[in-house]
């Protein structure tokens, strides 16, 4: 059973942490809008070798809006990293970000690597991620034009926003628009997150866009010397597969697995894929430790429904 907790930031922000399992620690950083939902399979495979920790990021899921969401910045979301590892007394953990979790755990390096085991970046950009979506740069330049739409009408806009279309419908446009592999995800894995998403202050949600659309780690790659495994939706049309590429090449201490027809949400696509190569490198690094019988799990391809 999963260990809830909260503290307060120096802010006055509540975080929720949780965690479940015993033994070192691998941490598990979500994507924008995310609350938990591309961990499951990771979990029920990992329960047993680690203290998997999660928590939400300041305005997402149980914990709250700050009270100037305009300056949200990755910055303060890796010192509330910072203060959860500090309440569970972790001196170095494993992090796994998926999607903008990639940005957090690579910055979280920029000033706490002494922290930091391994890092598992999981369908995600390194830089500027506004830049690439969909192959374009028109997501940054519409961005600021959103903003002012939600700045003229908050609460209608907010209301419409919560109540516009159905979540299963939202699931069946990204399917048809190739956002997610319907043949390999299960509807049930993907509606969690278009709940918690319909739910997201958007005033925060369009702030925070903004931060990561500035966001460049690039820099910092070549000082990252902890192992790294870089994985890779070869379908993603939102953080790009050359993008994981070049992240990979330009760490020094990296490996890269490209999940085939995976997207964005490649951990719920191809679970087994996604475990088995998190099991390998977590093994090849010393971090966890081989299995008595060593066997490849059969590969599942779950059908949509």
């Amino acid at each position: 059973m999963e260990r809830s907790h909260y503290l307060t930031a120096p802010d006055g922000t509540q975080i929720w942490y949780g965690t479940v399992g015993r033994g070192p620690a691998l941490v598990l950083c979500d994507g924008l809008a995310c609350d938990g939902f591309i961990w499951p399979y990771v979990i029920d495979r990992f329960i047993d070798d680690f203290t998997i920790v999660r928590w939400h990021y300041r305005g997402h899921g149980a914990s709250s809006v700050p009270k100037h969401p305009e300056k949200i910045s990755l910055d303060q979301m890796c010192d509330d990293l910072a203060l959860v590892l500090d309440a569970l007394e972790i001196d170095q953990a494993i992090l796994a970000g998926h999607s903008m979790g990639v940005q957090v755990i690579l910055n979280f390096c920029e000033t706490h690597q002494e922290r930091v085991r391994a890092l598992i970046p999981i369908c995600g950009s390194y830089k500027h991620p506004l830049d690439t979506f969909h192959g374009s740069d028109l997501m940054r330049r519409v961005l600021p034009y959103l903003r002012r739409a939600v700045d003229s009408a908050p609460q209608a806009i907010q209301r419409t926003w919560e109540t516009v279309l159905p979540r299963q419908i939202w699931y069946k446009v990204a399917v048809q628009a190739a956002e997610v592999n319907g043949q390999l995800l299960r509807q049930q894995d993907f509606l969690p997150y278009l709940e918690h998403a319909s739910r997201m202050d958007l005033n925060f949600f369009l702030s925070l866009l903004s931060a990561l659309s500035l966001h460049s780690a690039e820099e910092l790659l070549s000082e990252i010397a902890v192992p790294a495994l870089v994985i890779a939706g070869e379908n993603d049309t939102f953080t790009p597969m050359y993008r994981s590429v070049e992240m990979s090449e330009m760490l020094p201490n990296s490996q890269l697995v490209v999940v085939p027809q995976g997207t964005h949400v490649a951990p719920l696509e191809m679970p087994d894929l996604v475990n088995e190569a998190m099991e390998t490198f977590l093994i090849k690094h010393g971090l966890l430790a081989p299995p008595a019988h060593t066997t490849s799990p059969a590969q599942r391809a779950p059908s949509s429904s």
